[in-house]
């Protein structure tokens, strides 16, 4: 059985070894997607949940960074209630900043998606407090009531209580996404609370404070509630019960917030206290009670400040690491499916693409038509050495196409003349004939034999290469030029009509008459031919040929140097006719 082979080295992008070599890198492309699967997931869901956590403790250190400032107005709103005319601008002043840092802090809150209904809880809290701060600002400081200022406070008291529950609310968010997280919610609400529980410890003595009257029994009450609070959370955040993060900046600020605040703070609550506990005659006024405590405070929020700072840098270093691992996977997996299709696009480019080219130089060859391979210098040696055989057979083809075309013109071209033999015209005829109206014109060399005879054969074939050239000459283009054999020549015209053809006819004949040959003898020597002129539609090859010997043996009847047209009759009954040159028909 024969091999068959498919012409078409491109049929199909997916066919044969480039298919197959696709197919094997596609499959490796999804063992190395489902090999990375396992760890790209599981560096995807540590990044997301290290960027959760630090994105919750980023709001959650935000939070609790407004409740520290609504605690901390308190401090120059104390301020403002109890200072006397020369320091009321200042207090005033330094207790507007603080409100626009409180009401910056909300409005951050509002863009971090905190339920709207509990912060605007807690702003009508803080305006209703802040409004009785204010109403008692414009009055002059001895007419500020005890009742008036401790209501001030209990307002501003409020605020902070009613912003506890957006703590309890985020902090529930908070650990509905990780449990892990509870040991650092209950150490930022600690830290927050002692804050808040100092602050108050401190408030509780400015009414009595601004009034110039003993402490009530209700504020020395709230006041060891506060103290008894603070206390617990104190212990709770030491070093022997929930001990915050052992850095050595906590530790620093905790031994600092022990002897400053612990101490010294409490010792002056407890000093103020037995002052003006029965009497009302405290050592100092509201306005400096309030700025030395304050800055005994300072530990606490430092300390609370650090711890954030701290949570926040860890969760923010295990998103950085997170994301740097992921990156890392990612990368790593995009190297593998790059390293396979890198191998092969260099597969395909040095031996695929090169044998591609190979196979379209053999079937160009096999098409008889140039195939040109040039082979790069980084190009494989079996790829050169195939291009260097394939080179070869192509200059064997080119030899074997050479010589065939030699050998066909010797077998459709008359040796002597140059021209188309009779087989040759005859094939083209009997091809030509079936496309549409085609004529043909039959000439004869008169009286050949007599000039063969008397000049020789020699000068014969010069008269026969001396017709052909005139033939060439003379007629244009689309025609078909043979020697029929002898001294008989003939032309076929591909287009035209039958009297354009009787006129070429006419033009041929004219040349020949009017060229003179030099003899052997050195005589000019001028020849005549006669023509037969046959054509029409539809007409078989061998009908025109007869037609036109038909009229070419008229010429020759009529006197020689004729050309006769061969016309079919045109009525039935009437018999063809054959035209001389410029004269009617002949009957």
């Amino acid at each position: 059985m024969p091999l068959t082979v498919n012409a078409d080295t491109n049929a199909g992008r997916f066919g044969g070894l480039r298919g197959r070599l696709w197919c094997m890198a596609l499959l490796a492309v999804v063992c190395t997607l489902l090999l990375a699967t396992s760890t790209l997931s599981t560096s995807i869901e540590t990044f997301r949940k290290a960027r959760s956590g630090a994105e919750n403790m980023r709001q959650f250190t935000a939070i609790f960074d407004a409740a520290n400032l609504i605690s901390a107005e308190r401090g120059p709103a104390n301020s403002l209630m109890t200072a006397s005319e020369p320091k009321r601008f200042e207090a005033l002043r330094a207790w507007r900043g603080f409100m626009q840092d409180t009401d910056a802090a909300l409005d951050d809150l509002e863009r971090r998606d905190i339920p709207v209904e509990m912060i605007s809880r807690v702003r009508t809290q803080l305006d209703r407090g802040r409004a009785l701060i204010l109403a008692l600002e414009h009055k002059p400081r001895p007419e500020r009531s005890y009742a008036e200022i401790r209501a001030a406070i209990d307002a501003m008291f409020l605020a902070r209580d009613d912003y506890r529950p957006i703590i309890e609310w985020h902090s529930g968010e908070i650990l509905k996404l990780d449990r892990e997280l509870g040991a650092i919610i209950v150490q930022g609400i600690a830290l927050s609370d002692m804050r808040e529980y100092a602050g108050r410890l401190g408030s509780y003595l400015i009414a009595p404070m601004a009034a110039s009257t003993a402490v009530a029994p209700q504020d020395i009450a709230a006041s060891n509630a506060a103290r008894g609070r603070l206390l617990e959370i104190w212990d709770l955040l030491g070093p022997n019960a929930l001990a915050l993060p052992e850095t050595v900046a906590i530790r620093t600020m905790r031994a600092e917030a022990d002897q400053t605040f612990m101490g010294r703070g409490l010792a002056l609550i407890d000093e103020q206290m037995a002052l003006g506990g029965r009497t009302g005659q405290f050592s100092l006024d509201g306005v400096s009670f309030t700025e030395r405590y304050v800055a005994m405070m300072r530990p606490l929020g430092e300390m609370r400040d650090i711890y954030f700072k701290e949570i926040a840098g860890q969760f923010e270093t295990k998103e950085h690491d997170a994301l740097s691992a992921l990156y890392r996977n990612g990368l790593t997996t995009a190297v593998l499916l790059l390293l396979v299709v890198g191998l092969v696009a260099s597969v395909q480019f040095y031996i695929l693409r090169p044998l591609l080219k190979g196979a379209q130089a053999v079937i160009a060859l096999a098409d008889e038509r140039p195939a040109v391979l040039v082979s790069a210098p980084d190009e494989v040696r079996e790829i050169q050495r195939l291009y260097g055989a394939i080179g070869i057979l192509s200059e064997r083809l080119s030899e074997r196409a050479l010589l065939t075309r030699k050998l066909e013109a010797l077998a459709t071209t008359d040796g002597l003349t140059g021209l188309l033999n009779r087989r040759a015209l005859e094939s083209r005829g009997e091809t030509l004939m079936a496309d549409g109206v085609r004529f043909l014109i039959l000439l004869d060399i008169d009286h050949f034999k007599s000039i063969n005879d008397r000049y020789g054969h020699p000068f014969g074939d010069t008269v026969l290469r001396a017709t052909a050239d005139l033939m060439r000459r003379s007629m244009g283009t689309a025609v078909h030029l043979a020697r029929f054999g002898g001294e008989e020549f003939a032309v076929l015209l591909e287009r035209g009509s039958l009297a354009q053809a009787a006129n070429a006819a006419r033009k041929l004949k004219s040349a020949i008459a009017n060229h003179a040959l030099a003899t052997p003898d050195g005589e000019l020597l001028t020849v005549t031919a006669s023509f037969g002129v046959a054509g029409g539609a539809d007409l078989p090859w061998s009908d025109m040929v007869a037609h036109a010997d038909a009229a070419l043996y008229r010429a020759k009847a009529a006197g020689r140097n004729r050309v006769r047209v061969f016309h079919s009759s045109t009525e039935a009954g009437r018999p063809a006719q054959s035209y001389r040159e410029g004269a009617g028909p002949m009957r």
